[in-house]
């Protein structure tokens, strides 16, 4: 069973609670969000800010109120989250416990602590960098009589949910060959996120599968209960139950997380979407980065819809489009700016680069994936290196790449035809 150490956060060490008071809610929920004044913004920052392209520093400087920045892919959006966040702390005198950055990934939130670690040494203590369920870990842990739990709770992982549904299914008779385990689990797991509990599941269950997930999704929650554990839906479900009915509990939160930035909006589904307003409504210092063109996991509860309605969840958003594009060549934006404008449903925006036109896109039709995989190889020993104005990535390190994530084509030890040298891995 996973610990709670799979959650990281940004320190370990308890901060105290807000010291110094910004401007009453009522007077900022009355004031429109603005870029920076011409003071501040004219006045020299502790943080080079200098770098940053005009969109880029627009959002960073814009701190009060609600901000939307539309952030294209390879625009620098983590650049701008971590600025921003610095800028507040080293110029603006928001003190690191005031602080709350989430992200989607752990991955993404220790790039972003070491960012931060970098842009202010010494000065993070007490900021919550950290995943939506991270935080939602640390909430729990700290009120869980609130919600009916111990304190000692257990967090179920994947497999320890997976074998507690298959053993209910049985006990209900539920065959797994007309109602596949991971069918049902995807039914409640949704159901989770939309915070639809059991018996309103039930009553809205229309076809065989949904009124099969219910009845599994009743029991499971029962048996969960029972044994004083949650699986990562309720983590956010339960973190949600605990904000919404316990005002002096959601109180203390927004005053203590007075600036909120949320990394990856497009992929919020409605339990986080309903935990982000919940702690930005008394202050509305809430920034949400997104790409609406690059939502791809509605599969799992996403809602592109919290991205897009974003201004009119916040009339007085502020909005920003990250369009400057350091990762790709002018050919291959022009080529997706034709895709993706043909979505249905999006933000205009259109992606540019001061990197030049590059090598024309040639199209190849591969055969299959294995076929796909050879082309690959065959091109990338002419290749000698790919660079941009950013970083220098070495041919041999794509080839690498590639052939991890293609490792799953070829049986173990099947003989290579692509020319890399099998067994080795890249350093660092």
């Amino acid at each position: 069973m996973p610990s709670d150490q799979q959650f990281s956060f940004f320190s370990a060490a308890s901060a105290p609670q807000a010291a110094t008071a910004p401007q009453p809610a009522a007077a900022q929920a009355a004031a429109p969000a603005a870029p920076a004044t011409p003071a501040a913004a004219n006045r020299p920052s502790a943080v080079d800010i200098d770098g940053l392209n005009p969109a880029q520093r627009d959002a960073v400087l814009c701190t009060h109120g609600p901000l939307l920045v539309l952030a294209g892919a390879g625009s620098g959006k983590t650049r701008v989250l971590t600025y921003r966040i610095a800028h507040m702390v080293a110029d603006e005198g928001v003190r690191p416990w005031q602080v709350l950055a989430i992200t989607f990934t752990n991955k993404a939130a220790a790039e972003m602590r070491e960012r931060l670690n970098a842009l202010l040494p010494g000065g993070t203590r007490g900021m919550w960098v950290c995943t939506f369920h991270a935080m939602c870990v640390r909430m729990l842990r700290d009120d869980p009589e609130l919600v009916g739990y111990q304190p000692n709770f257990t967090i179920y992982d994947d497999d320890d949910s997976k074998r507690l549904v298959k053993t209910i299914m049985s006990e209900l008779d539920v065959d797994p060959k007309q109602f596949p385990i991971q069918a049902i689990r995807s039914q409640i797991s949704a159901a989770k996120n939309g915070l639809v509990m059991p018996d309103e599941m039930q009553g809205q269950a229309q076809t065989p599968l949904e009124r099969k997930a219910a009845q599994v999704y009743r029991v499971l929650q029962g048996r969960l209960e029972r044994a004083n554990a949650m699986d990562f839906d309720d983590l956010l479900v339960k973190a949600f139950e605990l904000l919404a009915k316990n005002p002096q509990v959601l109180d203390a939160y927004q005053e203590r997380f007075r600036q909120i930035s949320v990394d990856e909006y497009q992929d919020t589904n409605g339990v986080q979407y309903a935990i982000t307003n919940l702690l930005a409504r008394k202050y509305r210092n809430l920034m949400v980065v997104g790409d609406d063109d690059q939502s791809i996991y509605s599969w799992r509860g996403a809602d592109i819809k919290n991205i897009l309605s974003f201004e009119k969840d916040y009339p007085d958003a502020h909005v920003v489009k990250l369009e400057q594009n350091y990762r790709s060549t002018g050919h291959i934006l022009n080529a997706a700016n034709a895709v993706v404008a043909h979505n249905s449903h999006r933000k205009a925006k259109r992606l540019f680069t001061d990197a030049g036109d590059g090598e024309k896109i040639r199209v190849y039709q591969a055969a299959d994936e294995r076929d796909e995989l050879r082309r690959r190889c065959r091109l990338l020993p002419h290749q000698r290196a790919v660079a941009h104005p950013r970083r220098h990535v070495p041919a041999r390190r794509r080839a690498l790449q590639d052939r991890g994530r293609h490792a799953l084509l070829r049986p173990p030890g099947g003989p290579r035809r692509d020319g890399l040298p099998q067994g080795r891995r890249e350093p660092g």
